[in-house]
């Protein structure tokens, strides 16, 4: 199914670049750009300057995300070295021998006779056995 994909891709992607050759090499017609903060013109065919512009568009649009994988990345390696402290202080105190359970802290066997008693009644008992 994925080499399915990739070829239809890759058939679009041609189309289209045949579609952009056969639309350059129609459109002969010179165009004059005035660039407006300079008293200079650019006079060049009209397929050259569409072209170059979605080039150039292109490569801002790569800088862009470029500089959004680079913020992505640095913050991938931040969380991986708190991921790592964190891993080392877990492993260390996974090695501590682990201590003996409190009394108060395990709970208490049930008896047939505390089964019917609410459980309030159980709490007040559990809590006065903590004093």
């Amino acid at each position: 199914m994925r080499l399915l994909g990739r070829l239809l891709w890759l058939g679009i992607t041609i189309a289209l670049v045949v579609f952009a050759v056969i639309f350059a090499t129609s459109n002969e017609t010179l165009i004059t750009l005035r660039l407006w903060p300079f008293e200079s013109t650019l006079t060049a065919p009209i397929w050259l300057l569409i072209l170059s512009s979605f080039i150039i568009g292109g490569l801002m649009g790569a800088i862009v995300l470029w500089g959004q994988w680079l913020a992505i990345r640095a913050k991938l390696w931040r969380l991986q070295g708190q991921f790592n402290k964190l891993q080392t202080k877990a492993d260390k105190v996974g090695a501590e021998p682990t201590a003996t359970p409190h009394s108060f802290l395990t709970a208490p066997a049930r008896s047939p006779e505390t089964d019917d008693q609410p459980a309030a009644f159980n709490q007040l008992t559990a809590d006065q056995r903590l004093r």
